[in-house]
């Protein structure tokens, strides 16, 4: 008998002919996250994990929580086909001990039979198997097909017996990758970070970009967007770009030179000129930011429209569009995020704050305010995209 881990998608399975290229990007991002704690390999819309050390299953258990594409996965005994009963009584009744130690003593067997050629049928090893339970631990358990506490499954494969008692939920979603790269804003906030991890889990692979205005934003906001970097990246199970743009002087310039109400808005639109020039130079397919629907002055559907202006060839992502401020921090307590989100550090966002935002801003008027910033503008910009900082998290 060996340890395994069995392995479970769902959205993979509906891909019909490309899914054999959708379950080897899973693979492969499996094996660069967990692939040194054992041999990793796909069948029979199964993806299995044979250990190489039993002590490695808690981290390994840790770790599959973390990689999108994942249905669910059982920790699971292996045995060859041709194992004796005394083999699979002997793997079994571990597992129901665990059970009673807990206190669940209603248990249900049920045994799928992939491989045909196995003798019996999966009933005939569903109603032994329950038998030989209840006769070792005579009048310790009781059955019931429905109202169990307890459920201990048998798979029959083409080359193995796996018997196991639990199913571990996994991040759902699609193999990070499969969907090409983007680059997300990052802002230090609540938001972003979600958003980023929504996109991935969409198949995504993000970099990061964000915006630095000494002496407003300090070295610990910096340390603050690596720390969210690092989080995030446990969901992609490689590193990531984080891209450090130098934005005062644009700043300083518009502060001079605008109208206070439409401060935010020209901040706005040249970050996301900033992160499109990056990502298509970089390769990166989209942008990815983290706003809400009429959550703050900037996000409401005509000052979104604005800033989309700044915009000329790719799409922006908005995974938060919809969603209430308790849902967001609902999932980056759930990935990690949360405490360094709410970490008390400056901005590039807050910086220069207009005490009159404008909520209903209107384009034309935009526009003309961005043309008081010639011709100064265009090396400013060039400058900053020359010294943005790019760090390998």
């Amino acid at each position: 008998m060996s340890r395994a881990v069995l392995i479970r998608y769902d959205e993979i399975g509906t891909k019909g002919k490309n899914r054999g290229w959708f379950e080897d990007m899973l693979v492969g991002n499996i094996k660069k996250s967990i692939g040194s704690f054992g041999k990793v390999r796909k069948f029979r819309g199964r993806i299995e994990l044979l250990l190489d050390r039993d002590d490695d299953l808690p981290q390994v258990i840790t770790l599959l929580a973390l990689i999108p594409g994942i249905s669910s996965y059982s920790p699971a005994a292996r045995l060859p086909l041709d194992a004796s009963w005394e083999d699979i009584e002997a793997a079994a009744l571990p597992l129901a001990d665990r059970a009673l130690a807990e206190g669940r003593t209603v248990f249900r067997v049920t045994c799928t039979r992939a491989n045909k050629r196995y003798p019996s049928t999966s009933v005939d090893l569903q109603k032994r198997l329950a038998g030989t339970i209840l006769k070792a631990r005579d009048g310790r358990f009781t059955v019931s097909m429905k109202d169990f506490t307890f459920e201990l499954e048998m798979e029959i494969d083409a080359d193995a017996i796996y018997l196991f008692s639990e199913r571990f939920p996994g991040t759902l979603g699609l193999p990070v990758g499969c969907a090409g790269e983007v680059l997300t804003l990052l802002s230090g906030g609540i938001d972003s970070p979600v958003a980023a991890y929504l996109t991935m889990r969409r198949g995504a692979r993000s970099h990061f970009i964000s915006f630095h205005s000494p002496p407003h934003t300090t070295e610990e906001s910096m340390r603050k967007l690596r720390d969210l970097t690092l989080v995030l990246r446990q969901y992609q199970g490689t590193g990531s770009r984080l891209y450090i743009v130098p934005f005062i002087d644009i700043q300083l310039l518009i502060r001079a030179r605008c109208f206070e109400s439409y401060r935010t808005i020209l901040f706005r639109r040249m970050m996301f000129r900033f992160a499109e020039a990056i990502a298509q130079r970089d390769g990166m397919k989209a942008l990815v930011t983290g706003e809400s629907l009429s959550q703050v002055a900037s996000q409401t559907l005509e000052n979104l429209t604005c800033i989309n202006d700044a915009v000329e060839i790719l799409p922006v992502l908005r995974p938060l569009i919809t969603n209430e401020k308790q849902e967001t921090i609902t999932i980056a307590k759930k990935i990690g995020t949360f405490e360094v989100s709410i970490r008390p550090c400056a901005d590039s966002c807050t910086a220069f704050l207009s005490k009159i935002p404008a909520t209903r801003g209107k384009l034309a008027m935009v526009r003309a305010e961005e043309d008081k910033l010639k011709p100064e503008i265009d090396a400013l910009f060039a400058a900053a995209l020359d010294a943005t900082e790019i760090h390998d998290v």
